[in-house]
């Protein structure tokens, strides 16, 4: 996001008329990045989510809380 930013506000309004080749390959590739980042970030949070499900399910956890001491 910072990239497409930043070269929006050095080209003004009309910056994506004013490309090359260049600049929409770079364009291209930051977007293909962002979608990327954004598949990890949602599939890595389901994946987190759905395996803390299932430690209660199995009974791997046995609750939220404990009043056991966690010292030596």
């Amino acid at each position: 996001m910072a990239y497409i930013r930043m070269r929006r506000v050095d080209g003004g309004i009309s910056w994506l008329h004013e490309q090359s080749l260049w600049g929409y390959m770079m364009l291209g590739l930051n977007v293909f990045i962002i979608i990327i980042g954004a598949f990890f970030l949602s599939a890595g949070t389901y994946t987190s989510v759905q395996s803390i499900i299932d430690s209660y399910a199995t009974g791997a956890v046995s609750g939220v809380f404990t009043c056991a001491s966690n010292g030596i």
